[in-house]
């Protein structure tokens, strides 16, 4: 782990980590955008968004149904967008070898989609919170499919000391509540252990009507 980065003047914060977290389409990104935005208006402030590459996927815009590219950028469903830096999920520290070679620390770690990533993300959280004194800002679905919680999204928020939870609209009932994602029996079959990325292949639904999906198509 490393213990010293350059560039560490002027730092005037204690660091902390805060999570955001929920179902799919429940908003985590749009929530992340407006932290982000403002970190951007205000002064002396140095946001940097961080990106698993796994977590390419085409995103669908709410209101006009264009599609676009996430690689290499943090999207959300509004069509706000902010480039960011891909790394390799299954080594988060590539986060901190990257900010090393930085002219200027960063005052704020943004790590979207973060539940791709493996557990050692959690340690890394850590270290620029507590050694670098950062604000650090992870984003990611807290529960997979079949309701078990997702890549290290639960340990940090066991770390966190802001937790938002977001819920997006029942697809089945209209119902503000959900916090589960639905992914369709046909597309489970491709997965073969892995992730499926994409956007079209999954609903939001509350727990009563995840329960109903699950008695319908899985028994």
């Amino acid at each position: 782990m490393l213990n010293s980065l350059p560039h560490q003047t002027n730092l005037t914060q204690d660091g902390w980590i805060e999570v955001i977290c929920g179902c799919m389409f429940s908003g985590k990104s749009t929530e992340g955008g407006k932290r982000i935005t403002k970190e951007l208006i205000a002064k002396n402030r140095r946001p940097h968004i961080f990106i698993p590459r796994e977590a390419k996927r085409e995103v669908t815009i709410f209101e006009t149904g264009e599609t676009i590219n996430t690689e290499g950028k943090m999207v959300s469903r509004t069509g706000k967008t902010f480039e960011a830096t891909e790394f390799d999920q299954n080594n988060p520290s590539q986060i901190l070898t990257f900010i090393r070679q930085l002219d200027k620390m960063p005052t704020t770690v943004i790590v979207e989609e973060a539940h791709f990533c493996n557990n050692s993300l959690v340690d890394i959280c850590k270290e620029l919170a507590e050694t670098f004194h950062l604000r650090v800002i992870v984003i990611g679905l807290d529960q997979t499919f079949d309701d078990k919680g997702f890549g290290p999204i639960p340990a940090l928020m066991v770390e966190a000391e802001f937790i938002t939870k977001e819920l997006a609209v029942c697809t089945e009932c209209g119902s503000q509540n959900a916090s589960k994602s639905w992914l369709d029996s046909r597309a489970r079959e491709k997965l073969d252990g892995k992730v499926l990325v994409g956007d079209k292949q999954y609903l939001a639904l509350c727990r009563h009507c995840k329960n109903k999906f699950k008695n319908q198509f899985n028994s």
